[in-house]
C-alpha cells in the first residue's frame, strides 16, 4: 500500500513538473516573439574521404562535392527556417560588436565536418529453423557540426551529428516446392545531388535545434530558481504551432 502511495505521488509531482515546463516554454514565446540573431556559418568545412579496408575501397558520392555550395545552401535553409520560430537571422553592420541578449543572440556553427565512408549494414532474415544474416557495404555521409552561441553570456558548445546513407531495402520469398528461401536487395546509391538536397534538411534541423535549446536552456533555468529539476526537454513545432516532448536522441548534445 505505500509503494502505491509513493509510486502515485511521483506520478503528480512529475506530471506537475511537466505542467510547469509547458507553461513557461509558453511564457517564453509569448515574450520572445521577435527574436534577432547575428549568425556565422564557416568558410571551410572539414572534407574527407576515408578508405575502408575492409572493402578496399572508399565511398565516390563526394567526387566533385562544392563544400561553398553545400554551406551556403545550408545557411539559406538555416535563416529561412529561423524566421518560421520568429527569429531574424541577419548580418550584422559591425562583425567586432554585435549586440546580444535575451532578445539577441549570436549563433556561430564554429566547426562542421563533413565525411564520406563505406559502413557495413547488416541485414537479418528469420526462419523457422535458421538465422540468416547478409551484410552490404553502404555509402555513408557523416556530418558534424559544433555550435557556439550567446545570448548575453556564451553557451556550452553544442554539437549534433547527423549520417546519410545509401537507401537499403530487402524482401525474401519462400519457396513452398524447393523449400527454399530465396533473398533479393536492392540498394539506392547515393548521388551528389542527394548530398546538397541534405543541407537543405540540416540547415532546418539546426535551426530547430538551436531554437529549442534557447527556450529549454530559459525554462531550466526558471525551474531552478523555484526549486524543481527538468523532466522532459520540450521542442516547438513552428508549422503545428504545438510544443511536444522531445524524443531521445533529439536536440544538440553538449560537449563537456
Amino acid at each position: 500500500m505505500k509503494r502505491l502511495i509513493y509510486i502515485a505521488l511521483l506520478l503528480v509531482i512529475t506530471l506537475s513538473g511537466c505542467q510547469t515546463e509547458l507553461k513557461l516554454a509558453k511564457k517564453y514565446m509569448a515574450e520572445r516573439n521577435s527574436i534577432q540573431a547575428a549568425v556565422y556559418f564557416p568558410e571551410q568545412a572539414v572534407v574527407k574521404a576515408e578508405y575502408n579496408t575492409q572493402y578496399g575501397r572508399q565511398t565516390e558520392v563526394l567526387n566533385g562535392f562544392s563544400q561553398d555550395l553545400f554551406l551556403d545552401v545550408m545557411y539559406n535553409a538555416y535563416a529561412k527556417e529561423m524566421g518560421r520560430y520568429g527569429v531574424e537571422v541577419y548580418v550584422p553592420a559591425d562583425i567586432d560588436h554585435v549586440p546580444v541578449d535575451s532578445t539577441h543572440w549570436l549563433v556561430m556553427l564554429s566547426r562542421m565536418e563533413i565525411s564520406g565512408r563505406i559502413t557495413e549494414y547488416e541485414d537479418y532474415l528469420f526462419s523457422d529453423t535458421y538465422e540468416y544474416s547478409y551484410k552490404h557495404p553502404l555509402n555513408t555521409v557523416n556530418v558534424a557540426a559544433w555550435f557556439e552561441i550567446n545570448d548575453g553570456d556564451w553557451k556550452p558548445v553544442q554539437f549534433c551529428e547527423h549520417n546519410l546513407i545509401d537507401g537499403f531495402d530487402s524482401k525474401t520469398d519462400y519457396s513452398f516446392w524447393t523449400n527454399k528461401i530465396d533473398y533479393s536487395y536492392t540498394i539506392d546509391t547515393l548521388e551528389l545531388k542527394d548530398v546538397y538536397n541534405y543541407s537543405v534538411y540540416l540547415g532546418k534541423l539546426y535551426a530547430g535545434y538551436t531554437y529549442d535549446y534557447m527556450m529549454n536552456s530559459y525554462v531550466g533555468d526558471e525551474l531552478k530558481k523555484r526549486g524543481y529539476s527538468y523532466q522532459m526537454l520540450l521542442r516547438y513545432d513552428p508549422y503545428k504551432k504545438q510544443l511536444r516532448y522531445a524524443e531521445e536522441e533529439e536536440g544538440f548534445v553538449e560537449v563537456e
